[in-house]
């Protein structure tokens, strides 16, 4: 996808190609989409939507899968939009989404000067000079739980009524969505007792991580059992078979053998982390104070 890109629009600076999902965690499998955005760097958004219909049809003639039109990610944004956009009126489910994936499992595509520069100044926005070396980054933590929080009212509203799968929504949400939740809490966790300054550094190189590289680097050999389940996880995803009952729309695939399976293992890989989290960073530490109050 870089080669296409660098392909296709050579060293032009005025937008930014990224990616999230499970292709930017590392975690593709065989029913995985690419989750594809494209970040304008001069508000003119119109040219970058003909450049990212260009792209996104030469991904699909070379058998990349696109996800579904209408999702998040289906407009350009412009940076500055995802920069001032934090909390009023205006920062609704999209933006949220947008800017939350971004700084925690985006990577590039195309432009990786800009998308470096993008999430060091989105790093700023959260953590302010003024910070005290004692804190946490609460705006940021803040944000991410809102983050979570939403995702999880969200999946209600996608599967209401029953037109929809829910056993695929419901596992993707309880493993690779509360991994990402987590590897955000232990970032800003890491943020102790540092300066501003340091702060930002410790985020930047953090946030620039996967996930999981992220979890291995700080947690170390604590994450080994986490990991397998969640491995285990991805390749269940990673079998058609497997895959097609959590497929089945409505409640069809909650009675499967191999949801209840899966839901098992969600129920230890969630015991894991918050052991972890209250072994690593105990009771006392900020970040556990500001998740209980």
């Amino acid at each position: 996808m870089r080669n296409l890109a660098k392909e296709m629009f050579g060293d032009r600076s005025d937008f930014i190609i990224g990616v999230n999902g499970s292709l930017a965690r590392r975690e593709y499998t065989s029913g995985s989409d690419v989750d594809l955005f494209f970040l304008v760097l001069n508000q003119e958004i119109d040219p970058i939507k003909e450049k990212q219909n260009d792209f996104r049809s030469r991904l699909c003639d070379i058998g990349i899968k696109m996800p579904a039109s209408g999702g998040v990610f289906e407009e350009p944004l412009p940076s500055n939009d995802m920069l001032a956009t934090i909390g009023g009126n205006d920062d609704t489910n999209i933006f949220i989404t947008r800017r939350l994936l971004f700084l925690l499992e985006g990577d590039w595509i195309f432009n990786k000067e800009s998308f470096d520069l993008t999430r060091k100044l989105l790093i700023e926005r959260y953590v302010d000079e003024g910070i005290e070396d004692k804190k946490i980054c609460l705006f940021l933590l803040n944000d991410i739980i809102r983050y979570w929080r939403t995702i999880c009212v969200d999946y209600e509203y996608k599967v209401y009524g029953g037109g929809k799968a829910k056993a695929i929504r419901l596992i993707k949400l309880r493993f690779s969505r509360m991994l990402l939740y987590f590897a955000g809490v232990v970032a800003v966790g890491e943020t102790k007792d540092l300066s501003y300054k340091d702060k930002r550094d410790k985020l930047n190189l953090l946030l620039s991580e996967p996930p999981i590289e992220r979890l291995r680097s700080v947690i170390g050999d604590d994450f080994i059992l986490p990991l397998q389940l969640y491995a285990e996880f991805l390749t269940a995803l990673d079998d058609p078979e497997i895959r097609s009952q959590l497929d089945q729309v409505g409640d069809e695939g909650l009675s499967t053998e191999q949801y209840l399976l899966l839901s098992e293992k969600a129920r230890s890989f969630k015991n894991t982390l918050l052991h972890i989290l209250l072994t690593k960073l105990g009771t006392a530490h900020p970040v556990i104070k500001a998740l209980l109050l």
